[in-house]
């Protein structure tokens, strides 16, 4: 019986972990799509986080919400800098 007991404790521990292995971390999934979140944003463009929102409800820039989360892609920056340089 304890050897059942073992063996079913190692194939469960190496299950679990080849699940753990394949499920992304909540902070890598950003950087892995090109996320920027708020303060990283306004660091890129050299404005404050206050500028930076008002640029968003001017359109300027286009902001990505993911639950409760702003980001902006790098195109996005990119586009709202040849947008202001007009």
């Amino acid at each position: 019986m304890s050897d059942l007991e073992s063996m079913m404790s190692r194939l469960l521990d190496k299950k679990l972990a080849n699940i753990l292995e394949s499920t992304p971390k909540v902070e890598d999934a950003p950087k892995k799509v090109g996320l920027n979140k708020r303060k990283e944003a306004a660091e890129k463009l050299r404005v404050s986080l206050v500028t930076l929102d008002a640029w968003t409800k001017a359109g300027i820039i286009t902001a990505h919400r993911i639950g409760g989360r702003v980001y902006y892609t790098d195109k996005d920056i990119n586009d709202a800098l040849k947008e202001v340089s007009k």
